[in-house]
């Protein structure tokens, strides 16, 4: 189940950054690329818990963008030995007269993959909701985001007892899916 899900995430990742491509090429060709089309932010949070992170948000329309995300574990968190990695995609529809300005909502869907204390436990999380946020202008081109996500998420878990026998398990719950304190540059 989880290679499927991992398989179609992969193909909707490739697919959403080829549309994204072929929509940015005639703006380059026609130096149409401009102010407010491209934004970068990290979600400060997760540093705090030492996950580097990065998104890319693009603006398809004149209240929408599109942003995708990569999270991995700098090194074993001081939380426990920890790998973390995956992705997610976004999308926004911001309410104010141009994006990643005042209010937003969007839809969110990711995958992720984490290790505790050397492959005693590992689990696959897949989580797809809804993200709310808000974004303050703090100057020409640094903003600061906050922003929650609800949704579902499914999981599975393997864990390895003392003895090495490894027990797996699948989980489905509604839960909080994103939670950021985002600082952003825009371009």
């Amino acid at each position: 189940m989880i290679r499927i899900i991992k398989s179609s995430f992969a193909s909707c990742l490739s697919v959403s950054l080829a549309i994204i491509c072929l929509a940015l090429q005639p703006m380059l060709d026609d130096n149409r690329l401009s102010a407010q089309t491209v934004a970068v932010r990290s979600n400060v949070l997760l540093w705090g818990a030492e996950a580097a992170n990065a998104s890319v948000d693009l603006t398809v329309s004149e209240h929408s963008t599109i942003g995708i995300t990569g999270i991995f574990s700098i090194h074993d968190s001081w939380i426990h030995d920890t790998n973390l990695k995956g992705g997610q995609i976004e999308y926004r529809y911001w309410f104010s007269h141009q994006p990643f300005h005042r209010l937003f909502v969007g839809s969110i869907a990711g995958i992720f993959h984490y290790t505790i204390d050397d492959d005693q436990d590992t689990q696959t999380c897949v989580p797809a909701g809804i993200n709310v946020g808000y974004a303050w202008t703090i100057s020409t081109h640094w903003n600061l985001e906050a922003c929650y996500g609800l949704g579902y998420l499914y999981y599975n878990r393997a864990s390895r007892d003392a003895i090495g026998e490894i027990s797996k398990s699948n989980h489905h719950k509604f839960t909080t899916i994103n939670l950021g304190l985002n600082l952003s540059y825009v371009f």
